[in-house]
């Protein structure tokens, strides 16, 4: 009996011993023979760090990890290969906090060697940076955000999106518009907000969840975005125009249909041209404004005061946004590519001809003395519909090189856009302005001599003043 007693005795002192040793062999099993990741340095970026390192010498070895706690109290790790020697780490959004980063090497059996624990301090978060410089500005018909992102890239690729939360007040209700934008410098407009009194903040959030708090509130009273008006209609269908040519400064000599008040009209021109205008000088049907380069000595005047219309809005108004649609009417004996179309693309319009205006500068004033720029407006780098794809310069149109026209014909989308009308969105509200410059400058196959090329121009913003005398 003694002796069984004794040998449990011994046995209850052996166990743990036993125990001990064979989890320290389990561990040992998860153990690399690499050695310890050495010459770890670091530099802070926006919102993380950049470490250096040099990894074990090793043919057994896969990948550098480092382990660590983000802002959002989430364990993550990032890794990179044999073949580098710096790991970025991110998604720390507090520059006055220290995080502890574990680096460890994992060899191709998935073992670790041991970790070397650091503490990085990380650059200021490229949200906080944003929600320092972010501004709320005041447009017609809405408010526009700009903001400078130190980890976007303004062609858009590789940048780090940023995500914003617009709230504003409407009434009692509080309303949100949400945006995103990976370029370094944005502008995004915000348009369709009631007019009125309204109250406007914000977040600022990253790829990962980090938001700022909530920025304090700025008050603005939204102006309604208008339609400039051009003329009036009475109940009989009779025009008196609002709008009016200041003879004296326009220099734009018309020819054949072209007709320079066309261009504030109303009637945006199409293929058949068969609606009728009846005002104070009769009844016409034609639609757009051109001339020819005979008028000027066969020498284009291009981008001078010799192609100008100048126009009197009887109005003061402020400028937003800037539509304008070319000549779209063509006749049949034309030797142009719409006539020989196959791809699809219509057949019946002018848009995007040689002879039709490419480019067009829009000028204002007070006192038609001193003039400011509104606007460069091209339609081929058009800011709404973004680059449109159209034919190239050529010198030579005819019946015998109708094979290869659908090669250069532009494709349904820009002709979406010039039935649509070209829209050209200012970066800031004009200032106070009355009288109005447009300034040809271009059509798209310089060579030709005519330029049939604008049917209707449309400018939306708000009527400060109306001065219908």
């Amino acid at each position: 009996m003694n002796m069984k007693i004794d040998y449990l005795k011994r046995l209850t002192l052996f166990l743990p011993v036993l125990l001990l040793c064979l989890a320290s062999c389990k561990d040992d099993d998860n153990i690399s023979s690499l050695g310890a990741v050495t010459n770890i340095n670091w530099t802070p970026i926006s919102g993380g760090a950049i470490i250096t390192f040099t990894a074990p010498n090793s043919n057994e070895l896969l990948y550098v990890k480092a382990a660590y706690t983000n802002s959002l109290g989430k364990d993550v790790f990032n890794v990179v290969s044999i073949y580098d020697n710096k790991i970025e780490i991110s998604g720390l959004a507090d520059e006055a906090k220290e995080y502890p980063v574990a680096i460890s090497a994992i060899d191709k059996e998935g073992k670790e060697s041991p970790v070397e624990t650091i503490k990085i301090k990380p650059g200021r978060s490229y949200i906080n940076i944003i929600n320092d410089n972010l501004q709320i500005i005041e447009i017609v018909g809405g408010v526009e955000l700009r903001w400078t992102n130190p980890s976007g890239e303004d062609n858009g690729a590789g940048g780090k999106a940023v995500y914003i939360t617009l709230n504003y007040t409407d009434g009692d209700d509080i309303k949100t518009r949400y945006l995103s934008s990976a370029k370094e410098t944005a502008k995004v407009k915000v348009r369709g907000i009631t007019p009125g009194v309204h109250k406007f903040s914000f977040t600022v959030e990253d790829m990962m969840g980090n938001k700022t708090t909530e920025s304090s509130q700025i008050e603005y009273d939204i102006k309604e975005e208008v339609t400039i008006p051009k003329y009036i209609d009475d109940e009989n269908g009779y025009r008196t125009y609002i709008w009016t040519l200041v003879d004296d400064q326009t220099t734009l000599k018309e020819k054949w249909e072209n007709t320079n008040r066309a261009i504030f009209d109303g009637v945006i021109d199409n293929k058949d041209i068969k609606e009728v205008i009846t005002d104070a000088s009769g009844s016409y049907d034609q639609s757009y404004a051109g001339t020819e380069k005979g008028e000027y000595g066969n020498s284009w005047p291009w981008d001078t005061d010799q192609m100008d219309i100048v126009i009197d809005l009887h109005q003061t108004i402020n400028i937003s946004r800037i539509r304008a649609w070319q000549r779209a009417h063509w006749y049949g004996w034309s030797n142009y590519a719409q006539h020989w179309s196959t791809d699809g693309t219509s057949k019946d319009y002018f848009y995007y001809e040689p002879e039709n205006l490419k480019s067009f500068k829009v000028f204002g004033s007070m006192n038609t003395q001193e003039w400011f720029l509104i606007q460069d407006c091209d339609i081929a780098t058009n800011t709404d519909q973004g680059p449109l794809p159209v034919r190239e310069n050529r010198t030579v149109y005819s019946f015998e090189q109708k094979a290869d026209w659908t090669t250069w014909m532009p494709n349904q989308a820009s002709y979406d856009a010039a039935l649509e009308g070209h829209l050209w969105e200012l970066d800031t509200m004009s200032p106070e302005v009355r009288y109005i410059r447009i300034r040809f400058t271009s059509n798209w196959d310089t060579s030709k001599g005519s330029c049939s090329g604008l049917s209707e121009i449309t400018f939306y913003g708000g009527i400060i003043e109306e001065e219908l005398d």
